[in-house]
């Protein structure tokens, strides 16, 4: 009825090829199964975030298009650059917004180094003084 396949004659040795051929499929067919399937469930995730936003992701995007004087929420710190010159504004924000040096400042005002400097740490002097009389008067 049943015999041991010893791997002896050729007929076994040759069902023993085609068995470990069929194990080496199913296996193979089993893995990409699973890879497609997660990989359809990653994309299913990714849709479901994109098309549900976050309260505060909507906002984000909102105030990322609003001008950036719009976008402060420091008082004090809106004054303060309100009521600075436009060179010295433009210096400080394009400073610490953009990083841009004072050799590509001053190119681009026609100033040396040392006179983007000072405009900037005039600035800055006289935003940090602006603060400290908003913030005394508010409180």
């Amino acid at each position: 009825m049943w015999q041991r396949n010893n791997g002896q004659t050729e007929s076994e040795k040759l069902q023993n090829r085609f068995t470990a051929y069929l194990l080496v499929a199913v296996r193979r067919q089993q893995r990409d199964y699973v890879i497609k399937k997660n990989q359809r469930i990653r994309y299913e995730f990714l849709m479901e975030d994109d098309t549900y936003q976050t309260e505060r992701q909507i906002e984000a995007d909102i105030l990322d298009e609003l001008p950036l004087m719009i976008q402060m929420e420091n008082v004090a710190l809106q004054c303060a650059l309100e009521q600075i010159s436009e060179r010295e504004r433009y210096v400080f924000m394009a400073r610490m917004l953009d990083g841009i040096s004072f050799e590509e400042l001053g190119a681009e005002l026609g100033l040396g180094y040392k006179g983007v400097a000072a405009v900037y740490y005039r600035a800055v002097s006289k935003i940090r003084k602006r603060m400290k009389e908003v913030n005394q008067n508010e409180f």
